[in-house]
């Protein structure tokens, strides 16, 4: 991966760490001309040069410019490393072709909102495409790309702001939110299937309908992300065995 260009890296980088370049540039920048003026100086005091006023402008501006282009290329290639840490730590938590956060994001969100004073019981529903193997035999496997990529946005465009959506594995994802309305996050996600259901999958054959099966599940007390999911899964399974392009909550 080429690292982004110098000033897409200083935009992106934390305030903070721009904060601290800044003062480490002003004392290397300042203490360069500081020391190479007090040796002038000295040098001067010593020996007896002719031409003081010549000498103390160089001893200024040499340093100066030495420096400052210095300590340039020491903070791009700063902010170089840490757009490059950030991105590096963007994929480990991101699926590469939807973009969604992958399962280890997922997780780690689930265990800070169950971890968090006095939240709302997580629901969760996970999502499975029906059929997904048809989909890759009839239209290769750039179509069953296409097709996690369009469910995704799908997801997207229709989930709530503020919850969480992720890809887990192959054409699985799960849908959650830290909410104590069960019943309304339920409708939300059979709203979800509807749309998903009425939304084909356009390609250059002709459209391709998409369905999708979910189970749901409401976080129990103290019950760990975990065994949430597992229940949610189960939901999903019987949703499958029911005849799919359902949603089915857990026991």
């Amino acid at each position: 991966m080429n690292p982004p260009p110098a000033s897409h890296a200083a935009t992106a980088a934390p305030p903070a760490l721009r904060r601290r370049l800044l003062r480490t540039g002003v004392l290397v920048v300042g203490g360069s001309v500081a020391a190479s003026v007090f040796f002038a100086h000295t040098s001067f005091t010593l020996f007896g040069q002719v031409q003081y006023s010549h000498t103390m402008v160089f001893a200024t501006l040499i340093p100066l410019v030495v420096a400052s282009l210095a300590y340039r290329w020491i903070a791009v290639l700063t902010l170089e490393l840490e757009a490059s840490r950030r991105g590096l730590e963007r994929l480990a938590l991101e699926d590469s072709l939807t973009r969604l956060a992958n399962r280890r994001a997922a997780m780690a969100q689930l265990a800070a909102w169950s971890a968090a004073a006095g939240s709302a019981p997580i629901c969760l529903a996970i999502a499975d495409i029906d059929h997904f193997k048809r989909v890759n035999d009839r239209l290769g496997h750039d179509g069953g790309d296409a097709s996690l990529v369009h469910f995704a946005a799908m997801l997207r465009r229709i989930v709530p702001e503020g919850w969480l959506i992720a890809r887990i594995g192959g054409e699985e994802f799960l849908i959650a939110a830290p909410t104590p309305d069960f019943a309304t996050f339920a409708a939300r996600i059979e709203a979800l299937r509807v749309t998903i259901a009425d939304t084909p999958l356009i390609t250059p054959s002709g459209p391709w309908s998409l369905t999708a099966s979910f189970g749901l599940a409401e976080q129990g007390p103290a019950e760990t992300p975990d065994r949430l999911i597992t229940r949610a899964d189960r939901a999903l399974y019987a949703a499958k065995q029911a005849g799919r392009n359902r949603s089915e909550r857990a026991a």
